[in-house]
């Protein structure tokens, strides 16, 4: 340990009971800690929040999907589509799409429909499950409203200004297969799922005529094949305003809470100065022994940065102590209605975590620059005076 080292920390951290920069230091690293506890616990809500809803977006809607430009239904004989078809086969999955009413018992609410012949990610896992004719899933929270459970049936009615007889040909009694819990109420209140064949005859399509195609796969190749009259438009692109506005509270967020780490950093430099006062007949000696006040600077230089740093690591242990008791635990909730998810997501962020961490060391250091300047004009004399 060289001399300036073991000197800062002798000083940063005095044995004596009744020191006054002992106990600045101290607070300096505790308000430090609070402070960068909660950079990171900002970091990774915004984070979470961010990775949650684009992975629940993307297993519900794929990670494209292709459609009519004037929203007319998809010809799957289209030579252009078929081509395509072919070119990337499985990355493809046809979806027919409607609105209806769905109705049970005196119950009835609007909904949106997807027939599809197997279910999104987000409600089979990584299983691909098939859905059988005859058959409906919805979330939760539309089970909910119409008071019904697994194995209810429930009547899908399409409305139609054709006659009574074909009026009547657009109600179709479905049994409820599963109810999904996804945690997006734009889902579990307005969406359901039916076998393909079942959505076509709902909806009048013909046998080999769709709403559209799900891409499964890697979009790149894809995206450029596509042209008039289909566009082509990812889960991002249908959700762009939800993502600009995460993107719009990440810096304000940043800054409040950053706020709290300046007031730490703010406190190094009270710390900083009282030990300079404190010590000042100490430091008076080591000049007069012959001690360059270059030397000097760098002790409590040293110290700075060593609050900066226990600061930073306290900091850091507490604020991923947070989110792993939260991943496991899943203690604070919060209204889906409103946030899109149950609970507060927390995820770990290590660049912007490590970012943060080097940012403060460098701040702590510039800080303790500052109050290391009265040791250049220190007089030995005066500091020895009432040694």
């Amino acid at each position: 340990m060289t001399f300036s080292l073991r000197l800062a920390l002798r000083y940063l951290f005095s044995p004596n009971k009744g020191s006054f920069s002992s106990t600045a230091s101290w607070l300096a690293i505790g308000g430090l800690s609070i402070g960068i506890t909660a950079l990171m616990l900002t970091a990774s809500i915004i984070h979470g929040f961010q990775e949650v809803i684009s992975e629940k977006l993307s297993s519900f809607e794929g990670q494209g999907r292709i459609q009519h430009m004037l929203g007319n239904q998809l010809d799957l004989s289209n030579p252009k589509l078929d081509s395509l078809i072919q070119s990337n086969s499985g990355s493809f999955s046809p979806f027919v799409r409607g609105v209806c009413m769905v109705r049970a018992g005196t119950h009835a609410d609007g909904v949106l429909i997807e027939g599809v012949e197997r279910l999104p990610k987000a409600i089979s896992g990584d299983q691909n499950k098939g859905i059988n004719p005859g058959e409906i899933v919805l979330g939760h929270g539309l089970a909910n409203e119409l008071e019904i459970q697994k194995g209810d049936k429930v009547y899908l009615q399409v409305f139609s200004s054709a006659s009574s007889s074909a009026f009547s040909r657009r109600i179709k009694p479905v049994v409820v297969k599963y109810i999904f819990h996804s945690g997006l109420q734009e889902y579990d209140k307005t969406l359901a799922y039916i076998q393909l064949d079942d959505a076509r005859d709902l909806f009048g399509f013909e046998n080999n005529s769709v709403s559209g195609l799900i891409v499964n796969d890697d979009i790149s190749a894809i995206r450029n094949k596509i042209s008039y009259p289909y566009f082509f438009e990812t889960w991002r692109d249908r959700h762009s305003l939800l993502f600009e506005w995460i993107a719009l509270q990440r810096w304000p967020a940043y800054i409040m809470f950053g706020l709290i780490a300046l007031v730490g950093i703010v406190n190094i430099i009270a710390a900083i100065a009282m030990i300079i006062l404190e010590k000042s007949g100490q430091i008076g000696i080591l000049m007069a022994q012959g001690t360059r006040r270059s030397e000097l600077k760098r002790i409590f230089m040293i110290q700075g940065g060593f609050i900066g740093l226990m600061g930073g690591i306290i900091g850091g242990l507490f604020s991923m102590a947070i989110i792993l008791i939260q991943l496991k635990f899943e203690l604070l909730k919060i209204p889906a209605e409103i946030y899109f998810m149950d609970q507060i997501p927390f995820s770990f962020d290590f660049p912007v975590f490590g970012l943060i961490l080097v940012i403060t060391f460098i701040f702590c250091l510039a800080a303790s620059w500052w109050p290391t300047k009265s040791v250049t004009t220190l007089n030995p004399a005066e500091a020895l005076r009432y040694e």
